[in-house]
């Protein structure tokens, strides 16, 4: 599993192994805040989803990707993941540092997503966590406009969030990094238990939705569901050749 991980965060070309502008306790912490806020807000205007059938599904899914996070990044085991359903949130799901997922109810309903497709979904945020992204961001403030003005990562954090031309330059890495997610979330997904064929159904109900959206950070859905794909085809081969490889 260890040669597992080398070789995707390779295929990452090295992003997820760049060096923090911030220390990384600090730069979590500023991350966590953001999420935490969202949630406070969430209860405040009653858009906190609490469904319980679909607080149930989530949590059960959750459980699997945490549990194959686990087995692919072993610094993770027992971290403690948590996925928070939040009506009209704006996107379909987002992850911050201190494993913490808030995902849209009203996109998990409009998409009737099935288990298979959710976990897909979550190991793709997961992934985002895993390769550091969310410190990446604030690195890139404190490049752009020095650490003089952004002495912390929250002085960064909040800059980056005060102005839409900042996400508009970030756009570059966004898509690299989506690409990122989209591969390591497919190496973490076949240790959930799901099943992948499933789960690339989510792309179909996607592309529905970039006429009308466009593609933002992601590649076009259709892309994307033939790179996973070929993430998934490798992995077959590569159980393949050990099996056969067994005396």
């Amino acid at each position: 599993m260890k040669t597992c991980v080398a070789l995707v965060l390779l295929m990452c070309g090295g992003s997820c192994l760049a060096q923090p502008a911030y220390p990384e306790p600090e730069a979590a912490a500023a991350w966590r805040g953001l999420a935490a806020s969202y949630v406070r807000h969430a209860i405040r205007d009653g858009t906190l989803n609490r469904e319980p059938a679909l607080n149930a599904r989530l949590d059960a899914v959750m459980a699997a990707v945490a549990a194959a996070v686990a087995v692919f990044e072993p610094r993770f085991a027992g971290a403690s993941w948590k996925a928070i359903l939040i009506e009209d949130f704006g996107r379909g799901a987002v992850a911050f540092p201190g494993e913490i997922i808030l995902v849209d109810a009203t996109f998990v309903r409009a998409l009737r997503l099935n288990d298979d497709e959710l976990a897909l979904i979550l190991s793709h945020e997961a992934a985002h966590v895993v390769a550091g992204h969310a410190s990446e961001k604030l690195s890139f403030m404190a490049e752009t406009l020095g650490k003089d003005r952004l002495p912390t990562a929250r002085t960064a954090l909040m800059e980056f969030l005060a102005r839409d031309t900042y996400a508009a330059a970030f756009q570059p890495a966004a898509l690299r990094q989506e690409r990122e997610a989209d591969r390591v979330g497919a190496a973490i997904f076949p240790a959930t238990g799901y099943d992948a064929q499933r789960a690339l159904g989510v792309f179909d109900k996607l592309s529905g939705l970039e006429p009308r959206h466009g593609q933002d950070s992601h590649d076009a859905a259709g892309e994307r569901k033939q790179a996973i794909a070929a993430v998934f085809a490798e992995q077959r081969l590569r159980r393949a050749r050990r099996l056969t490889a067994v005396p």
